[in-house]
């Protein structure tokens, strides 16, 4: 098992993860067949916004009592990036269903603001989010191996993911950031289930030490503990990490995009192109959904693409830092003054393409 190896990546920093990483680029490509998230990375974003939807959902159904100001914030992420992911194209396919969610999820954010019982409002709309992952994922894509490893590994690593959650609740000293990481760690403990059916028993059986190892951290399920225990963040997060690695090597796929960040940079700038021309036409949803799809992947410790610029093009990241907020929900801010809001989304996203380009000269293309 490769838990220390990982260990020692985290104590040195994200920074260090990629540039490890980025040294073994052609042999790691090599020995890996598959690459979901260059394959799949908007579907992957959407699936994890349905996910991480569902979870919100389930964090308001377990709250029988009335919800802190700090968790509120928190859920009220399920009507803007967690809905943003994936409701421009839950629109074009089934517009009835998309207006029908949009309605239940907004009941339940009212409804938690106002401080009035949630439980039931969140019941109700969670088989609308059900039906909604059969609309807008393909259910072979979403079958499909690759896919379901690299969803578990966003699950995982990403932004409120399992590791995020239980990270920010000790960085931020605001332990409503781990519900959220419940939520995630439930959804990993049935995806795992799953995948330990597709891999060999020696895959399975490391995979299923490393859940038992991160179990203990979410015993008290959506209750943040009380003492915190503080001191368990970086491990939580390296036994995430080589939970992705054994993800990788169950279904022969890259999960770390950092490996590549010229070639990540250069795909993040293909798949937003696009929404551009969307926000430029007026479809607005559509194009947010590409903006978070690469927002993740330029900010996650799993790239280190926004660290790489942040020191070799930091004008560049200062621009990103003010354009990404001006179109999506993100914790990712200026360090320095306010958002840009006077540019036009499509002038913003422009603004992103050309980021983007300079990301990829800087880490060197």
């Amino acid at each position: 098992m490769q838990l220390q190896h990982v260990k020692h990546w985290l104590a040195a920093g994200a920074m260090a993860v990629t540039l490890v990483a980025g040294s073994a680029a052609l042999s790691q490509r090599a020995a890996h067949k598959f690459e979901p998230y260059y394959e799949h990375m908007l579907p992957i974003s959407q699936a994890f916004g349905i996910e991480m939807l569902d979870a919100r959902l389930r964090v308001v159904e377990a709250y029988t009592t009335p919800i802190n100001a700090d968790l509120k914030q928190q859920l009220a992420n399920m009507a803007t990036k967690d809905l943003g992911r994936f409701y421009g194209t839950l629109q074009q396919k089934n517009a009835a269903l998309a207006t029908e969610l949009k309605t239940a999820v907004d009941a339940v954010t009212k409804a938690v603001n106002d401080g009035q019982p949630a439980s039931a409002l969140a019941a109700r709309a969670r088989p609308l989010v059900a039906n909604a992952y059969t609309v807008v994922i393909d259910p072979a894509l979403r079958n499909n191996l690759q896919f379901k490893t690299a969803l578990t590994a966003s699950l995982l690593v990403a932004e409120d993911g399992v590791s995020e959650g239980f990270e920010e609740a000790v960085k931020y000293n605001n332990r409503q950031q781990y519900p959220a990481g419940w939520g995630a760690w439930e959804r990993v403990e049935v995806l795992w289930k799953e995948l330990t059916a597709a891999t060999t028993p020696a895959l399975a059986s490391e995979g299923t030490l490393l859940m038992d190892n991160m179990r203990p951290f979410y015993k008290t399920k959506h209750l943040p503990p009380d003492p915190f225990p503080m001191e368990d963040q970086e491990e939580l997060e390296a036994l995430s990490h080589g939970m992705a690695t054994v993800l990788e090597n169950l279904a022969d796929s890259s999960l770390y995009v950092g490996r590549d960040m010229i070639r990540l940079a250069q795909t993040l700038s293909e798949v937003l192109t696009p929404a551009c021309a969307d926000y430029a036409a007026g479809r607005d949803a559509i194009a947010t959904e590409r903006v978070y799809a690469v927002l993740e992947h330029f900010v996650s410790e799993a790239s280190g693409l926004s660290g790489a610029v942040s020191i070799m093009a930091p004008d560049a990241e200062t621009r990103a830092r003010s354009l990404f907020p001006r179109l999506v929900t993100t914790r990712y801010q200026p360090l320095t003054g306010a958002v840009n809001t006077t540019i036009s989304a499509a002038d913003a996203c422009r603004g992103l393409v050309t980021v983007m380009g300079e990301a990829k000269k800087a880490v060197g293309g």
